[in-house]
């Protein structure tokens, strides 16, 4: 059963794969402009633009063009990108490790920040530092998290000046792990507050419907204190829905870490989608969507693995 269930998962990350890319290839096959004015000139003749074209075979079907891409795509070949000129693979290659340890080190901070201000309610209901908890995430929810990072920006990087405001690293310094930690915190505080709210409320709904069931009761006939039950059995209890909803928002918290990116000049694969976009390189923005989808599926996949070691009753779900 449990490996009829992964190879389930595995088929359904495959196919969100291949249908998000089919899409976006859709969209920008249906939309305006032309790949011939990639590089941002408008003097260049009919004849030239067409024969650029039939080079990236444009003048085919949809079908034809999205099959040929497919292939390629499978055995690693993403192509050249029409503005830098280089194999998209180098590129990405070269900001792939940015973005993951971005992106890993704030999904990290905010299960952890979700948890604490969970258990914090649960442990002081109706209090008033359950109140203010909810004001402040609450009031974060409410900006956009490229609103945000321009606050941040303002605040801490013009204002008071202790931290960077953009890039990944100050020149000179790569190899510097603090002086990138330096240039992580903004990023991440972003990512993590503007997050917060939502998954602060599944952690505590999940503990508090964890902390109603018959066996804490049995608990506290044992004499056990609050707190030991709470971590000890409440917790372990709620995991199990909790990084299940983590792992579902992957793609979603991935593409909300691109829009980060790109406000802070992070040399990431965000800031790398944002001036894709901009300037019609298409085929980089399709292998980017295509490596962020099945970077998602894996981490959803990860997660429902995680959740049927920690219960096993849901391997007999299927």
């Amino acid at each position: 059963m449990e490996s009829k269930l992964v190879f389930k998962r595995l088929i359904f990350v495959v196919f969100i794969a291949f249908f998000s890319t089919f899409l976006c290839f859709s969209m920008l096959y249906f939309s305006k402009g032309s790949i011939a004015y990639a590089k941002g000139t408008n003097a260049i003749s009919l004849e030239a633009k067409e024969r650029l074209e039939k080079s990236f075979d444009l003048d085919k079907p949809l079908l034809k063009q999205y099959s040929s891409w497919l292939f390629k795509a499978l055995r690693g070949d993403f192509g050249v990108s029409l503005i830098h000129g280089e194999e998209i693979v180098s590129l990405i290659k070269e900001r792939f490790f940015n973005t993951l340890i971005l992106s890993l080190s704030a999904f990290f901070v905010l299960f952890l920040a979700s948890l604490t201000l969970g258990i914090l309610c649960l442990l002081y209901p109706n209090s008033l530092l359950e109140k203010l908890i909810h004001i402040l995430s609450m009031s974060f929810l409410a900006l956009p998290s490229f609103a945000l990072a321009l606050v941040f920006i303002l605040f801490f990087a013009v204002f008071l000046q202790i931290l960077p405001s953009s890039g990944t690293t100050d020149i000179g310094f790569e190899d510097d792990i603090l002086n990138r930690i330096n240039h992580l915190i903004l990023p991440v505080c972003v990512l993590v507050l503007s997050h917060l709210a939502v998954f602060m409320q599944v952690a505590k709904t999940s503990l508090l419907e964890s902390y109603e069931k018959p066996f804490i009761l049995s608990a506290y006939a044992r004499g056990l204190s609050q707190i030991r039950i709470i971590l000890h059995f409440t917790l372990k209890h709620a995991l199990s829905p909790i990084i299940s909803y983590f792992g579902a928002c992957a793609l979603s918290f991935m593409m909300s870490a691109y829009v980060v990116e790109s406000v802070f000049a992070y040399g990431g694969l965000g800031n790398l989608m944002i001036e894709s976009i901009i300037f019609k390189d298409y085929p980089v923005v399709l292998a980017l969507v295509f490596v962020s989808v099945l970077l998602a599926g894996f981490f959803t996949f990860l997660a429902d693995l995680i959740c049927l070691f920690l219960n096993p009753r849901l391997r007999g779900i299927n």
